[in-house]
């Protein structure tokens, strides 16, 4: 009896569990994205992005913190 149904399946499952954060990994991945989206001093716009800051990542990133 061949078991590769199974082990597709296990690959499957552990893709969509690697894709959910856990509530650390989260509060960490949001803490790069205020590091990495800083408003640049000269322009005023943010640095990553190039457009005015707060863009919409650092918009989106605040809201998921105030959920914690």
């Amino acid at each position: 009896m061949s078991c590769a149904w199974q082990r597709r399946l296990n690959r499957l499952s552990a893709t969509v569990g690697e894709r959910i954060p856990e509530p650390v990994q989260l509060y960490s991945l949001i803490t790069l994205t205020f590091v990495l989206h800083e408003p640049d001093p000269a322009s005023g716009d943010c640095a990553c992005c190039t457009v005015v800051w707060p863009c919409d990542i650092v918009r989106h990133a605040y809201r998921l913190r105030e959920g914690f």
